[in-house]
């Protein structure tokens, strides 16, 4: 008999987290959705049943099976809808298991504590992770806070034997010199202790990011002095683009200007019969209306008449001159107010857009030593306070224009993260800052696993991550397992990361390809660990488990935390 769970929600995550349900055998996915004939379409091509209702009425969830399903995942982008949705299905159906998307970190925990049988799991938060550790160290593959919520960092990230300086050591010397577990050599996993590493291996490690960073491969970084020619060659860069972005108006004026100068200079010259400084100083003070009286025309009509339009053109001129200083005075004290300057930092790391994944990359970035630099288009007070506090510099722009790319110095900076709403905007950052600095690591946020994947293919963009490629196996994990903590590929085989409560017999009842990662330890940190052997009941453990056990319908990581945990 097959299990039935019903998701709820009509945009890519909620594909994504059918599709992956869809792999394990034994199960019936159902999608509830107001009627969308392409997007029925998108959920049938995956292997779910479509059914057309609304998520939040009764009819529309019995039309689903809520009264024989084993789960709901209510995903939609709309937080209350997904409460309302989970609360009627545990009203059909109090057995029901109930997972929802929320937006708010702080909301999940307490509705977990007080809902039964319920995990909640906030998509920004999640994701933030991976886009913060790929952002620290462009080798990583995947990333999360171990402990919840508020661990170290942590990652997934690959490394060479010769480049880590660890070729040769055994598998534990080399944890030991990392400071993380190796979790494969030459995409082995499962390794004993005295394993040799080869000295070409290429190895897939497990630990705190501030760690792995003491071994993550080094960006060339411009010197912060650069050559007087280079400077001198920037500025002649500088002053070709001002020229062509200069306004035509204001050009004409300052030809028109400079022409009856000279003119006028030239005429008082042979007037005066005098040298050119003093014929030139005349001019000038008469246009500028300033006629200290000490230098006078002559009584000839023709000086007179020359003085007369001197003096009505340098009113015109002046005043012009005027309006225009007051003008760009104006804009710079303006542009200033709003955080757009050029910045002059070194190995910094540009985090282009501000909003609920933003917001979390930012948190996470902040415990590093690493200058921070935000672009954001339309900040909001609480935003730009934090950046006062936190000491970031914070630049009020589009970052897909080319002149608030220039201000953040891309030339110097270790890495930029792309998380703005719109996929082509944040193609559109990368390939401009890439043509700033074709070395600087680019992690880019797309939405939809598909385009991510082509994006990353065509673009080599390899740093390219779908947030609902990231969270739609999780989301899959814990319609089944409170413990689901994401998905990650490496030597062509996928593997499950789960966490688990550990009691007397774990060890016995986890199947044996489980990979022991980490324990939380008591002051809120992790501890890596190789196996259960001596480690106290109740501590919460992360571990890694190939995917081939839960689509070969074989003993599953579900069971068996189903057996620990129960």
């Amino acid at each position: 008999m097959l299990d039935d769970i019903i998701i709820v929600g009509g945009d890519a995550l909620a594909l994504s987290a059918a599709h992956e349900l869809c792999l394990i055998p034994g199960q019936r996915v159902i999608v509830l959705w107001p009627g969308d004939p392409e997007f029925a379409a998108a959920v049938k091509a995956v292997g779910a049943r479509f059914v057309a209702g609304r998520p939040d009425s009764r009819d529309g969830l019995e039309a689903a099976g809520v009264m024989s399903a084993v789960s709901i995942l209510a995903l939609s982008q709309n937080e209350q809808l997904n409460l309302q949705a989970a609360l009627r299905a545990r009203d059909a159906n109090p057995r029901i298991r109930i997972v929802l998307r929320q937006f708010s970190r702080t909301l999940a925990p307490k509705i977990e504590q007080n809902l039964p049988d319920c995990s909640v799991l906030s998509l920004a938060w999640h994701s933030a992770a991976t886009y913060a550790a790929a952002a620290l160290d462009p080798s990583c593959l995947h990333g999360l806070q171990f402990p919840e919520p508020d661990g170290p960092l942590t990652g997934f990230a690959v490394r060479l034997a010769e480049t880590a300086a660890i070729a040769g050591m055994s598998v534990a010397e080399g944890e030991a010199a990392l400071g993380a577990r190796i979790v494969a050599v030459d995409g082995a996993a499962g390794l004993d202790p005295d394993e040799p590493i080869p000295p070409a291996a290429q190895l897939i490690v497990y630990g705190p990011i501030a760690n792995l960073l003491a071994s993550a491969p080094r960006q060339p970084i411009p010197a912060v002095r650069p050559s007087p020619f280079s400077r001198l060659r920037s500025a002649a860069r500088r002053l070709r683009r001002r020229l062509r972005r200069s306004d035509p108006y204001i050009t004409r004026f300052a030809m028109a200007a400079v022409v009856l100068f000279a003119l006028a200079t030239w005429h008082f010259r042979a007037s005066f019969h005098s040298t050119w400084l003093l014929a030139a100083y005349f001019v000038l003070s008469t246009m500028t209306t300033v006629g200290y009286g000490d230098v006078t025309p002559h009584h000839t009509p023709g000086d007179m008449l020359a003085a007369m339009a001197l003096m009505l053109l340098g009113v015109v001129f002046t005043g012009v001159f005027i309006a225009i200083l007051t003008a760009h005075l104006t804009r710079a004290q303006w542009v200033r107010m709003q955080g757009l300057r050029p910045i002059r930092r070194h190995g910094h790391i540009v985090v282009c857009g501000c909003g609920s994944i933003g917001s979390g990359v930012i948190d996470l970035l902040l415990a590093f030593d690493k200058p921070l630099v935000v672009v954001e288009q339309s900040p909001d007070t609480a935003l730009v306070e934090r950046a006062q506090e936190e000491g970031f510099d914070l630049l009020t722009g589009d970052a897909s224009r080319d002149n608030a790319l220039d201000l953040c110095n891309l030339g110097a900076a270790h890495s930029l993260v792309a998380l703005t709403n719109g996929d082509t905007l944040n193609l559109e950052i990368a390939l401009g800052a890439r043509a700033r600095n074709p070395d600087m690591p680019i992690v880019l946020r797309i939405a939809e696993a598909a385009f991510a994947s082509s994006i990353a293919t065509h673009f080599q963009l390899g740093t390219t991550f779908s947030v609902a490629a990231l969270a739609g196996p999780v989301f899959a994990g814990l319609s089944r397992l409170p413990g689901a903590r994401g998905r990650i590929a490496f030597a062509g085989e996928e593997f499950a990361i789960g966490e688990v409560v550990l009691h007397d017999d774990t060890a016995a009842v986890l199947p044996r390809a489980a990979i022991p990662l980490a324990i939380a330890d008591a002051d809120g940190g992790c501890r890596l660990v190789r196996d259960f052997a001596g480690l106290p009941p109740g501590s919460r453990a992360l571990i890694l488990m190939p995917i081939t056990l839960f689509r070969g319908g074989r003993e599953s990581l579900a069971a068996a935390v189903a057996h620990v945990v129960g």
